[in-house]
Order: structure tokens, then C-alpha cells, then sequence
């Protein structure tokens, strides 16, 4: 059975209402034909606009009516400039190309140079919205904390992804590695999951070509330094690179400890002690999220669940260590083994 994305069963109906209405209307089938051609371009075009940012539309559609008006006037002036009604009858027609070329001219300069000079403002009726630039590559994209970080409202976007990444996903969901296709879906997931989350408030993701071989990574890092966007990724050689070049990198390995619940002095939790400390006198166990707690005058309670209290938590870069005392036993009946 084919699973359709989301919104084409409307974008079929479509596409075929206008087949009907064409066929109905004239009771020819070429007719209808043409307009399931049409039903099929407009869906098309739908999909490729909706992905535009709503700014470079404002751009494009104001720069491209400024060429419009451009070219008809320099149609009139050439039409009064020229006197022979010859050249006039043999040329009149080419000359609405003018138009149409100043159109596509005018549209490109408003998107590259306009933003850039931020003439024209677009404020969202919820009101201004804070965004972060970041360019996702391929480890951060099988990790898939993008997509939550961003629907959790940490990372609004927009967000950039080389077309590259999105060429690895396919390759490795056609091989046969059972892991590699693992990643691939677990990749193909984050992507749909981050368009989901960025279309809520109103960002983008959109697929940029770098090109492919050894001149990719230098034109991504180039890219990155010149537009300052931020670079989110989980290879530590790529962070170390982008590093260096003073671009601004965020690295799922601090990810994990920063979103860790704190534990304080004077909180109390129940934890299971797992071996020895560094002493005889210490028990060691882990909470749910992995951080590491020493108990004292806990070594005899080695597989025993202990109420104990935090006196002292130290911070360092691999994460958050805990230090506590007994505060009351465990039913070391109750405790597993």
C-alpha cells in the first residue's frame, strides 16, 4: 500500500476535479487531458512556493512589478523614438521579452540586495520572533536532538542542511547495511520532524549545494564565517575546523549535560548503589540521566536501593558529579540484587 505524504490526497482531488471540469466542459478527453497537466503544475508550483520564506516573496513579487513597470515604459519610449512603422510591424512583438527580462532581473536584485538592506520589514501578527541561522550536516541530523531542541523552542531556525546530507540518506537507504538504513530513517525522520517544527512558527528548511568531494567542507565553512550562521554538529573534527575560523558551533556532546535536571545541596533522591568508590567506605550509583553520585558510608550497600542528600555537586565539562551522605536506609528487602 502507498502511503501518501500529508496534503496531496488534497492535491490529487485537485488535480483531478480539473481533469473532470475539462473533459465536462468541452466533452473532449484531450481537453481533459490538459487540464490534469495543469492540476499537475499548479501542485507543483504550490509546493515549491510554500517552502519560500515569506520576506524573499515580498521581495521577489516588488522587485519583479518595478521591472514589469521598468520594461513597458522603455517599450513606449522605444515605440515614440521610432518613427518606421516597418521596423515597428517586425519588432513590436519581440519587444514584450523587455518586460519579462527586467521582471527576473529586478526580482533577483531585490532578494540578494534587499534583505541585506532590510527595506522592507514583515512583522508576524503573534509579533517579533527571534531567529538563529543553523546549518545542519549529516551527524547532527542522525542524532536527531535538532528536532526536538527546535520544538521545544531552543532553535527557531531557519535551518540549512547540505544537499549532500540529503544525498548520503538515499545512498544509504538503497545499500543493504542494516545499520546504515537505520541511520538513514532515523536521519529522514529528523528532517520531516524539524519542517514540521519550523513551519509552526513560520522558519525554514531548505537544502544548500556545496558541491560534493574536498572542496565541500571549505565551501561550507566559507559560507558559515561570511553569513555567521551558527553550525550544529556532532563531528568533532568539523567543530574543531569551525572552531578555529571563529564560527560559532554548537556541539551535541554539551548538549546532553547542559539539558540535565540539577541536583543541588540538600536535595534528596533514592539511588541504587552500583560498586565501590575510591574508598572502601563509599558506595557509587547513577541516576536516571547518568550522572554519577558518591555516597558516603555507603560501601555496604552494594545492589541496595539508599535514601541519600546532595552536600556538595561538582560541575566539569564531561558532566555533573554529586556528592552525598545517608540520610535513611533503604528496606533492604525490598532492594534487587
Amino acid at each position: 500500500m502507498v502511503k501518501l505524504k500529508k496534503g496531496w490526497e488534497v492535491r490529487i482531488l485537485f488535480i483531478l476535479a480539473l481533469g473532470l471540469a475539462g473533459t465536462l466542459a468541452s466533452g473532449s478527453l484531450i481537453v481533459g487531458f490538459i487540464g490534469l497537466g495543469i492540476g499537475i503544475v499548479a501542485a507543483v508550483l504550490e509546493r515549491m512556493i510554500v517552502k519560500v520564506s515569506a520576506d524573499k516573496l515580498v521581495y521577489i513579487t516588488a522587485g519583479s512589478t518595478v521591472g514589469l513597470i521598468v520594461g513597458i515604459l522603455l517599450i513606449l519610449i522605444l515605440k515614440i523614438g521610432i518613427h518606421d512603422d516597418t521596423w515597428k510591424s517586425s519588432w513590436s512583438d519581440l519587444l514584450v521579452l523587455i518586460p519579462v527580462a527586467f521582471a527576473y532581473v529586478f526580482g533577483v536584485v531585490a532578494v540578494n540586495k534587499g534583505r541585506k538592506l532590510e527595506l522592507i520589514s514583515i512583522e508576524d501578527e503573534t509579533g517579533p520572533q527571534w531567529n538563529m541561522p543553523v546549518l545542519v550536516d549529516l551527524s547532527a541530523a542522525v542524532d536527531g536532538r535538532v528536532a526536538d531542541l527546535s520544538l521545544a523552542g531552543l532553535l527557531p531556525g531557519p535551518f540549512s542542511i547540505p544537499l549532500s546530507v540529503k544525498q548520503n540518506i538515499d545512498e544509504m537507504q538503497k545499500g543493504r547495511n542494516i545499520v546504515k538504513r537505520g541511520r538513514a530513517r532515523r536521519a529522514t525522520e529528523t528532517i520531516q520532524r524539524l519542517e514540521e517544527a519550523v513551519g509552526k512558527s513560520g522558519g525554514l528548511v531548505e537544502f544548500r549545494d556545496f558541491g560534493e568531494g574536498e572542496r565541500e567542507k571549505h565551501r561550507i565553512l566559507t559560507w558559515l564565517r561570511k553569513e555567521k550562521i551558527c553550525l550544529l554538529t556532532g563531528d568533532a573534527d568539523m567543530a574543531d575546523t569551525a572552531e578555529r575560523e571563529g564560527i560559532r558551533v554548537i556541539r551535541l556532546s554539551d548538549v546532553g549535560p547542559a539539558s540535565r535536571e540539577v541536583v543541588l545541596p540538600g536535595d534528596s533522591f533514592i539511588i541504587r548503589i552500583q560498586k565501590k568508590g575510591r574508598t572502601s567506605s563509599q558506595g557509587v550509583g547513577f541516576l536516571s540521566d547518568g550522572t554519577m553520585v558518591v555516597v558516603d558510608e555507603a560501601g555496604d550497600s552494594m545492589g541496595k536501593e539508599i535514601q541519600a542528600t546532595a552536600h556538595t555537586t561538582f560541575r566539569a565539562k564531561g558532566g555533573t558529579m554529586v556528592f552525598g551522605k545517608i540520610t535513611a536506609e533503604g528496606n533492604g528487602d525490598n532492594a534487587q540484587e
